[in-house]
């Protein structure tokens, strides 16, 4: 596979799931049953410019704060995130990605594929305006 297409690959799994946790997070939310408080501190070079993956404006910001089907493992190498496994079909047009059984949204939610479809939908809405809907069409 082309780096330019596992690189549109990585930046569309990002973007696509980043909208997705974002929608989750505007859900209902429940009382937790754990006082403990969870901080995560992270260098960055800007603060976030918006929550909205659709309409963020670098993978820099978000990298760190959104899960997608792939990550940066060890060595820069990429390793399962959302994805149990992923194919390609033989003309390359086709990624096919099963989702890890036990992915939730924060508020507990399972992750589906119409969650990734409504939240690609989304992005590629010319109401949304992402800067990154070009991503989602084929050359």
């Amino acid at each position: 596979m082309h780096k330019q297409s596992w690189a549109r690959l990585a930046a569309t799994g990002t973007l696509v799931l980043a909208t997705a946790l974002v929608l989750a997070a505007c859900g209902s939310s429940s009382s937790s049953s754990s006082s403990k408080k969870q901080e995560l501190n992270l260098a960055a070079s800007a603060q976030l410019d918006t929550i909205d993956i659709s309409k963020s404006t670098g993978y820099g910001q978000t990298g760190n704060v959104y899960e997608s089907f792939y990550r940066l493992g060890k060595d820069g190498k990429a390793t399962a995130g959302l994805a149990k496994s992923a194919t390609v079909s033989a003309d390359g047009k086709t990624y096919t990605f099963k989702i890890r059984p036990n992915a939730k949204f924060s508020n507990g939610d399972t992750i589906t594929a119409q969650s990734f479809v409504y939240s690609w939908r989304r992005t590629i809405d010319s109401k949304t305006t992402s800067p990154y809907s070009y991503l989602f069409f084929r050359d």
